[in-house]
């Protein structure tokens, strides 16, 4: 990658890591009910913008990887859940995008959808490496109880669920048409030479 390249990189990744440590802080303090959906859709949303900027395979992870590195300085210390959280995130919009020098704006959406979607699955298989299978039981326990309580069944329980992945997965998806959106106007400017020229796999 030339300078211009990293440079590039790293502002979008200062950018990413401005959104986590501000207003994640803030969410977090809250306790706003869908903070799990909100910081990586705008998180995601800036790396393929920068995906798309660079034009370059690598450039969703490395943002990523630099955004943790952030995170982890932030809090003056390693803070693994959420550092293995936007890392995995970045590698999923990265394999998805990954190939073309400027991706399609369905893989756009897809990278989008996927990494935001990761959050819901993150919580559960972080706290099992660490916590042991013992943490699963507890789980199925808690939600047992709260089916006595709020009257659901089983079936209830799994449609709310899959609504709750889709609300995921739309979010994701919005992000990465809006980082495509963003990118064609940013290229404009910042690097007119690619500004009209069609990404490769749509052709």
């Amino acid at each position: 990658m030339s300078t211009r390249d990293l440079t590039y990189i790293g502002v979008f990744a200062a950018l990413w890591s401005a959104v986590e440590i501000s207003l994640g802080t803030y969410l977090h303090a809250v306790s706003f009910p869908l903070t799990g959906v909100a910081l990586p859709t705008i998180g995601l949303g800036i790396a393929l913008t920068a995906r798309r900027v660079v034009a370059r395979n690598g450039t969703i992870f490395a943002a990523a990887a630099l955004t943790a590195a952030l995170k982890a300085l932030s809090f003056g210390g390693i803070v693994l859940s959420p550092m293995a959280a936007i890392l995995m995130q970045g590698a999923l919009a990265e394999a998805v995008t990954w190939g073309p020098k400027r991706p399609a704006r369905w893989r756009m959406c897809l990278a989008g959808a996927l990494g935001v979607t990761w959050s819901v699955f993150h919580p559960l298989i972080s706290q099992g490496i660490l916590a042991g299978k013992g943490i699963y039981v507890i789980y199925l326990r808690l939600i047992e109880r709260a089916l006595d309580i709020f009257g659901l069944t089983a079936t209830g329980a799994l449609v709310a669920l899959g609504l709750f992945v889709l609300v995921h997965l739309v979010a994701g998806a919005i992000a990465g048409l809006l980082a495509d959106l963003v990118a064609r106007g940013a290229l404009r400017r910042i690097r007119p030479e690619l500004a009209d020229t069609e990404p490769q796999d749509e052709r």
